[in-house]
């Protein structure tokens, strides 16, 4: 059972280096990719990303709360790109998760996601 147990640890270690990685990039490649959408993209396309990302984070928060963080990044990644789809607007997954970064975080700062918890936990 030892054997086990070290693949248990092993995995963990394995999930919290994916996700350190995943977070190194996004906070030190989203403000280039957010440039980068800027250059490529008119006043009006930018409103409807960034309206699109606040409520797919908003949505992931609100539908998914009692899944794990990156469980609901990956709801809000599933619902941002049906919606681009929809919209018939093309965005790689990096750009997506940069976006949605920075939903997540103006959406912090404006106290939305405080609210939505509070409001899941009185559920």
């Amino acid at each position: 059972m030892p054997y086990g147990d070290l693949m248990v640890i092993a995995l963990y270690i394995m999930i919290f280096g994916l996700i350190a990685i995943v977070t190194f990039v996004i906070r030190n490649f989203g403000p280039s990719i957010v440039e980068y959408i800027n250059s490529k993209t008119t006043e009006q396309q930018r409103e409807l990303l960034a309206f699109l990302a606040r409520s797919a984070v908003l949505f992931a928060r609100n539908r998914f709360g009692h899944l794990s963080g990156q469980e609901q990044f990956t709801q809000a990644i599933d619902y941002f790109n049906k919606a681009l789809v929809e919209k018939g607007i093309p965005i790689s997954r990096e750009e997506m998760e940069g976006l949605l970064e920075l939903a997540y975080e103006e959406a912090k700062k404006a106290g939305l996601l405080q609210s939505l918890s509070k409001k899941i936990d009185e559920n």
